[in-house]
């Protein structure tokens, strides 16, 4: 990073929030600031950093950094406290449902500062390393999906030249990781992109629902990686992705329920979505049911998984039989559901004698 010029303090209404933070990744429009606001709101601390700085003032050992776009100033590092700081000031509004908390606290405090210290560079390339230092080796650590996108950005621009291997090489020294760390959160950056540019394909879900280290953990399977396509899970510029196979993983792991349930319900699942992509039959149940167990059922073919569901039935039926025997009345519905036992259990006894006898 070139040396910089003293502090500079600016009015916060020159100061413009940085549309590629990678933290502002998944908003529709990052150049909003109604949107960075929202956002920030909802899943940063502003709320903590407006009480802070409203009550005792805007700390000058803690400078903006800030570069120029053309004749603006765009803050790379400390989009946070501009934030707060707006807000605080009456620069921008809060949301209507964040209204009422950001107005009892500007009523609670004193500080509203109108200019800010910053440390003015010419150049975003010149803060991007250190913003990677502070976010992913520093305290204030990213999630995983900014990660990959500050990744995607380092590879943009300082290594287009570099073979694959010394590409990971060189981003794993940046952030202090492992090479194949660092290629598969560049090929999960990759899957979410391709199905972000299609609209996750029709699915009724959108960013916010996709829980990217999902996607990060099922590339360790093996059978995932070859399922879609991929050589392996550090694969990031393949050109041959399956793309129904990535939207039935999307579908899987980030489309809801009415109760807000997923099919893939948490990411330990992962493994037995790695074992039903294996087997065809499994994936055409899970594609018709959205039932994880029933589909993995199949997964050892469809004999184990016709024992295995006709034993977990007739277990069932001797957990039916035991209360019934504690009860002393029955209701009409009770009787229906087990003339449907009964003559469902009829039909799998004639199919099988009929199959049997012609063998």
């Amino acid at each position: 990073m070139s040396q910089p010029r003293n502090i500079e303090f600016i009015e916060t209404q020159f100061l413009s929030f940085d549309p590629k933070n990678p933290r502002f990744y998944r908003l529709n429009d990052a150049s909003s600031d109604d949107a960075v606001i929202e956002e920030m709101l909802d899943d940063e601390s502003v709320h903590d950093l407006m009480l802070s700085i409203g009550q005792q003032g805007y700390f000058p050992g803690e400078p903006l950094l800030v570069f120029m776009d053309g004749s603006d100033y765009v803050v790379a590092e400390g989009n946070r406290r501009l934030a707060a700081v707006k807000l605080l000031n009456g620069e921008l509004s809060a949301p209507t449902r964040k209204s009422k908390s950001v107005e009892d606290i500007k009523s609670d405090t004193t500080h509203k500062p109108i200019e800010l210290p910053c440390l003015v560079y010419q150049t975003r390339e010149e803060v991007l390393r250190y913003i990677g230092y502070r976010h992913i080796t520093g305290v204030k650590e990213w999630d995983s999906l900014s990660k990959a996108k500050y990744l995607k950005e380092l590879c943009e621009e300082f290594y287009k030249s570099v073979s694959k291997d010394e590409l990971l090489k060189n981003l794993a020294r940046e952030i202090g990781s492992k090479p194949h760390y660092v290629g598969a959160l560049l090929t999960a950056l990759m899957l979410y992109e391709k199905a972000q540019e299609k609209d996750f394909y029709g699915l009724k879900m959108d960013e916010n629902d996709v829980e990217f280290s999902y996607i990060t953990t099922s590339l360790s399977y093996t059978s995932i990686t070859e399922w879609l396509g991929l050589e392996d899970k550090k694969d990031f510029d393949s050109d041959d992705i399956d793309e129904e196979n990535l939207k039935n993983l999307f579908a899987w792991c980030f489309v809801r329920d009415l109760q807000g349930r997923t099919i893939i319900r948490e990411s330990r699942r992962l493994k037995d979505i790695a074992k039903i992509v294996d087997n065809d039959d499994a994936i055409n149940n899970l594609k018709e049911t959205g039932d994880i167990d029933q589909a993995y059922l199949y997964t050892n073919g469809q004999q184990e998984a016709l024992e295995e569901s006709m034993q977990a039935a007739a277990a069932r039926l001797r957990v039916v039989w035991n209360m019934l025997l504690k009860l002393d009345s029955f209701s009409a519905d009770d009787e229906e559901s087990a003339n449907q036992m009964f003559e469902m259990a009829k039909k799998i006894r004639s199919h099988i004698r009929s199959v049997r006898e012609d063998d």
